[in-house]
């Protein structure tokens, strides 16, 4: 079988282990998530990381541990041409 042209993408996620509050139980656990990109700091990660696990029942309270994460990504380019949006067309300036 012959090989098949692909579209790859090499993307670095952050793996974080997230300490959060149990409201209700009133016991805290950890939370593994992984989140796009990378980030300077823990407030940058928190900032992320609120809107995604706070809850009425749950707060999210610390970040203990991250890893970045480097993985390449690939598709044929017939799925890539089926599954991707079209953009608008890039403008040079010259």
């Amino acid at each position: 079988m012959a090989r098949q042209p692909q579209v790859t993408r090499t993307i670095q996620t952050t793996k974080c282990k997230v300490l959060c509050i149990d409201l209700v139980n009133e016991q805290p656990f950890t939370q593994e998530v992984v989140l796009p990109r990378t980030y300077k700091d823990e407030r940058s990660m928190m900032k992320k990381l609120k809107p995604m696990l706070d809850s009425e029942t749950v707060k999210v309270v610390h970040v203990q541990s991250f890893v970045v994460e480097s993985t390449l990504y690939g598709m044929t380019e017939e799925e890539f041409i089926e599954k991707a949006t079209i953009l608008p067309a890039r403008t040079s300036k010259i």
